[in-house]
């Protein structure tokens, strides 16, 4: 492990100080209420066939910002923060593969240190590059995300290990799209997690849309996931259920969503233009180059929350409420047209998300901390 940085000491401090800027509720003080997602660019050195960036904007799509735009992007984030009026923010870089340009997240990361109380940092990668990236240029950079993709668990050993010894993450979280060859081998990928000490998060597959093949053998894998966590954590293992499933929080009780959704988030795309959601990049309100930064960010059509007006009164409630909050309104737009309705998970959401509850809470009556308080 790699020495602290100034950086992180700068975070130490911002968690600590009274300032009277926005945060959760104990014990979730240490979750961001305010993301930014940078998109900076569409290179990659993977074309997966479920990946939101290529899905909406081309799989043979290399723009990556130019240097005018990402020169006002320094201004912007610091802007961004001193009207956000939120206390911990989280800044995280996606793609594309976002490890080919370790440069400018070193600058980014520069001006946040300089410009603003601290940024929890935090990157997603395939980890094709990690032999060959500068990890000086990293050093700021507290969570990483690996995306498994279809490479094999002894060659993500492998790179794990290396952006273990070779940075200053605080922990890793092993990421998997749930394709037909995750989902065959996720009770593997989640013992190899585990025993690694490492975070897990999986994602279904959002482009087999509605397909109700697809639905049931999903449900099915996602019981015998939960079976073999309980069994991992009757064993002494910490099993962190933050994040875990697409973006559900079961251990969030409170009825206030903690989604950010069109409220508290923004992702910046490589042309300089913003939008409301890390999934939909046609979908867009505003410029880094706008006067106001914040006037453009809010946007009512994703709001990810149980109270909008566009669901159904069986949802304001059901048991899995605080978690699901109405399911993810992209979800809803991409595969019905519109943001009302239940959750395009529903059934599945009833099902696994007080199983997820009861293994949060076990873990807890044993003495375990809250569930996970950061970006990764």
């Amino acid at each position: 492990m790699r020495r602290p940085t100034a950086h992180t000491e700068q975070l130490e401090k911002m968690y600590a100080a009274d300032d009277g800027r926005l945060q959760g509720p104990a014990p979730w003080h240490k979750l961001p209420l305010f993301w930014i997602h940078l998109f900076l660019s569409y290179k990659c050195t993977r074309r997966c066939s479920y990946c939101y960036s290529f899905n909406q904007v081309g799989s043979d799509n290399c723009v990556e910002m130019n240097e005018r735009t990402f020169a006002r992007l320094l201004e912007w984030i610091p802007e961004v923060w001193r009207t956000n009026d939120v206390k911990v923010n989280a800044l995280g870089f996606l793609g594309g593969e976002p490890l080919l340009r370790t440069d400018r997240i070193k600058k980014v990361m520069d001006a946040v240190s300089s410009n603003t109380a601290g940024m929890q940092g935090f990157l997603y990668t395939n980890a094709d590059v990690v032999d060959t990236v500068s990890w000086d240029d990293l050093e700021d950079i507290q969570w990483i995300s690996t995306n498994i993709t279809d490479t094999s668990l002894e060659e993500v050993a492998r790179r794990m290990t290396v952006i273990r010894e070779r940075s200053n993450v605080i922990n890793q979280t092993v990421v998997a799209t749930l394709d037909d060859y995750n989902l065959s081998r996720i009770l593997d990928v989640t013992r190899f997690g585990l025993e690694s000490g490492y975070r897990l998060r999986y994602y279904k597959e959002l482009f087999r849309g509605l397909d109700q093949e697809y639905k049931p053998r999903l449900l099915a894998r996602y019981h015998e996931l939960c079976d073999l966590l309980e069994d991992y954590a009757s064993r002494g293992y910490e099993v962190h259920t933050t994040f875990l499933f697409d973006t559900l929080i079961p251990g969030w009780t409170s009825e206030s969503s903690p989604y950010p959704c069109g409220k508290r988030a923004v992702a910046v795309y490589p042309d300089g233009s913003t939008g409301p959601c890390i999934r939909n990049h046609s979908f867009k309100t505003g410029t880094v180059f706008d006067p106001d930064p914040m006037s453009r960010l809010g946007c009512r059509t994703f709001h990810y929350d149980v109270v909008s007006p566009m669901l159904p009164a069986e949802c304001r409630t059901c048991e899995s409420r605080a978690a699901c909050q109405g399911g993810c309104p992209n979800d809803k737009l991409l595969l019905t047209g519109t943001t009302s309705g239940k959750s395009v998970m529903c059934d599945i959401h009833k099902e696994i998300i007080p199983r997820l509850r009861a293994l949060h809470e076990s873990q807890r009556g044993r003495g375990a901390g809250p569930a996970a308080h950061a970006a990764g």
